[in-house]
C-alpha cells in the first residue's frame, strides 16, 4: 500500500496501513512511516468509536517503536482488573466462580483450612474474590491465610491496614475469620524470588491446602527464561494442591514484530467490539480501562526483550509448557454446556479441560487448574527462545 490513501473503511484497511508503517520502519524509512502515521491520525482522530480509538493505540505504538520510547509498563493502576475482565470476576451467577469452587473442593478433600497465594492488591479487585471460590465444609468459620506477593516498585504504597480491614469485610459475609497475622504482603516480583527468609510458605499443619491464584499474571514471567524457570520450581517446591490460571487467550508472544501486530491488532479489535457491544448505550472506554489496555498494545508492539512483559500465548502453548514441566491438569468436572453464557459473550465451551470464553467464534480468556505431577522429582523442558526474552533452557528438578 502506497502512503497516498486518504482514509480507511474497516478495521481490516487500518490493519493494512499499520502493517504498511510497520515495514517502513522496520526499514528504517521513517519518512514513509511519518506519511503513513499522518494518514492514521488524519482519519481515526475523528472518529469516537472504539475501532477508531484503538488505531491510534497501534498508531502510537509504532511511535514508540521508531523512536525507542519504552516507559516502564507496571504502575499501581495496572494492576487492577479493568472492565469488562470485571464482569468475568465477580458475578457468580454465570457458574464461573462455582466451577472454580467445585475445582478446588475436589483438590483440598479433607483439608480444614487454606493458605491462598496471590498476585494483586485485595481492595482494588473487589468484592472477596479470593474467597468467593472457597468451600466451606461445616458450621464454622473457615481458616484461611493469605499471601500477597506484589512488585517492589509497591513496597510505600500500599497501606497494609487498609488491606487488612478490607479483607476482615470481606472475609465476614462468606464466614471467615481474619486475624492480622493472617495477612502477610511481600514485595518481589515473583513467587520464584521468595526465599525461605523473607517468607516461609510452608503449610502450618496437614490439614492446611495451598491454593495459588495466576490471574493475568504468568505471561509477564515469559519475559526472561530464569524468572519462569524460578517460579514452576517454587511451585513444585511448596506442593500446592491447586494452581488456578487465568489469562487472555490471545498469541502475541511472536519474535516476529510484524506478526506480532498483525495478530494483536485482530485480537483487540474483536476484544474492543464486545465492550462496544457490553455497554450498546455507545458507553466509551472508562480512563483506566483505556489506560490498561493501551498500556499493554504499546507494550506489546514498541518493546523487545526484558523490556516486553506482554506475552500472551495460547491455550495450547500454556500447556504444552506445564505439562512438560511436570505439572498435571485438573479438568473442571461440570458440564460447560449448562452454563449459561454471560450477557456480553457468545460462548462459554470446554478446551482441554479448560474453561474458554469467546466471543464471535475469538477466544477471549481462559480458566485452568494444575497442580505438581506427584512421585516426579525429576523433569526436564525447553523453553523456546521465540516465547521467551531470554534464551532456551534445559532444567532438572
Amino acid at each position: 500500500m502506497t502512503a497516498s490513501s486518504s482514509s480507511f473503511s474497516s478495521a481490516d484497511a487500518a490493519l493494512e496501513i499499520l502493517v504498511s508503517c510497520a515495514h517502513a520502519i522496520e526499514d528504517g524509512n521513517l519518512k514513509t512511516a511519518d506519511s503513513f502515521l499522518h494518514q492514521i491520525w488524519n482519519t481515526a482522530a475523528v472518529e469516537l468509536d472504539l475501532i477508531s480509538k484503538l488505531v491510534r493505540y497501534f498508531a502510537e505504538a509504532l511511535v514508540r517503536r521508531a523512536y525507542g520510547l519504552h516507559p516502564p509498563y507496571y504502575t499501581y493502576s495496572n494492576l487492577q482488573i479493568p472492565h469488562p475482565l470485571y464482569y468475568y470476576y465477580y458475578y457468580s451467577r454465570f457458574d464461573i466462580n462455582e466451577m472454580v469452587g467445585e475445582a478446588i473442593e475436589s483438590a483440598t478433600t479433607g483439608k480444614k483450612g487454606f493458605h491462598l497465594i496471590d498476585f494483586h492488591i485485595p481492595h482494588l479487585y473487589g468484592r472477596g474474590y479470593l474467597f468467593k471460590t472457597l468451600p466451606n465444609r461445616s458450621s464454622d468459620p473457615l481458616s484461611v491465610r493469605i499471601t500477597v506477593v506484589l512488585p517492589t516498585f509497591l513496597k510505600n504504597t500500599v497501606d497494609f491496614q487498609e488491606e487488612m480491614e478490607y479483607l476482615t469485610e470481606a472475609g465476614k459475609l462468606l464466614k471467615i475469620e481474619l486475624k492480622k497475622e493472617d495477612l502477610r504482603i511481600v514485595y518481589t516480583n515473583s513467587l520464584g524470588e521468595v526465599d525461605g527468609s523473607t517468607l516461609d510458605l510452608r503449610r502450618t499443619n496437614d490439614d492446611e491446602a495451598l491454593v495459588v491464584y495466576y490471574n493475568f499474571k504468568f505471561h509477564t514471567l515469559l519475559a526472561e527464561a530464569e524468572a519462569m524457570k524460578k517460579e514452576l520450581i517454587k511451585l513444585r517446591q511448596i506442593n500446592p494442591e491447586i494452581v488456578i490460571m487465568q489469562e487472555q487467550y490471545a498469541n502475541d508472544n511472536d519474535g516476529n514484530f510484524i506478526k506480532r501486530l498483525e495478530y494483536s491488532f485482530r485480537y483487540y479489535s474483536n476484544f474492543f467490539q464486545y465492550y462496544s457491544n457490553l455497554f450498546k448505550s455507545g458507553k466509551p472506554l472508562d480512563y483506566n480501562t483505556a489506560k490498561y489496555y493501551m498500556r499493554q498494545i504499546h507494550n506489546i508492539v514498541a518493546c523487545e526483550g526484558r523490556d516486553r512483559m506482554m506475552r500472551h500465548q495460547s491455550l495450547d502453548e500454556w500447556r504444552d509448557l506445564l505439562l512438560t514441566a511436570g505439572f498435571l491438569q485438573i479438568p473442571f468436572q461440570k458440564d460447560v454446556e449448562n452454563l449459561h453464557a454471560l450477557y456480553w459473550v457468545e460462548e462459554i465451551k470446554e478446551e482441554e479441560g479448560c474453561l474458554v470464553l469467546s466471543h464471535k467464534d475469538c477466544p477471549i480468556l481462559f480458566v485452568s487448574c494444575w497442580r505438581p505431577r506427584a512421585g516426579e522429582e525429576h523433569f526436564e523442558f525447553n523453553l523456546n527462545s521465540n516465547t521467551l526474552g531470554q534464551g532456551i533452557f534445559v532444567f532438572h528438578c
